[in-house]
């Protein structure tokens, strides 16, 4: 059996996407949390190119705020 796992940037990329097209607070939580758990394993940067190119840097920003992370 053959098991295929996204990887939490592109998860976060989606979670984005799904809280701009519907506004759920849930899936900022969820991104947060991903974040939290997931510390410096994330690849920030590949989230910020994929997050301008899909027009949601906006919502990037707002989630590095919360974290209070500046950059």
């Amino acid at each position: 059996m053959k098991a295929s796992f996204a990887a939490p940037e592109d998860v976060i990329i989606k979670k984005m996407e799904y809280y701009r097209d519907g506004g759920s607070e849930k899936h900022l939580r969820d991104v947060t949390g991903i974040i939290s758990v997931s510390g410096g394993q994330i690849d920030r940067a590949h989230i910020t190119k994929w997050a301008t190119r899909l027009g949601l840097l906006d919502i990037w920003n707002a989630v590095l705020e919360r974290l209070g992370d500046k950059k």
